[in-house]
């Protein structure tokens, strides 16, 4: 595979995934040798002008070339 699987789930949207269904899906990534990172951040477009912005959550996996992976040991 080359590059990143990014999954996004936005806040207040028809499909909202809870933490514990993040984790799972993250395991599941991890075990099938993937390096997995899930983080939240505001949806790009919703500026100052709104009182809260809309915020997504993320799930983004990779998988390490073994030249990355010697390098971070080292």
């Amino acid at each position: 595979m080359q590059g990143k699987i990014v999954i996004r789930s936005i806040r207040k949207g028809s499909v909202q995934w809870n933490e514990e269904d993040r984790q799972k899906l993250g395991a599941l990534l991890l075990t099938c040798g993937y390096t997995v990172r899930i983080g939240r951040q505001a949806v790009p477009g919703t500026g100052p002008g709104k009182r809260k912005p809309t915020m997504e959550y993320v799930i983004e996996a990779w998988e390490e070339s073994d030249e990355e992976e010697k390098l971070q040991k080292d």
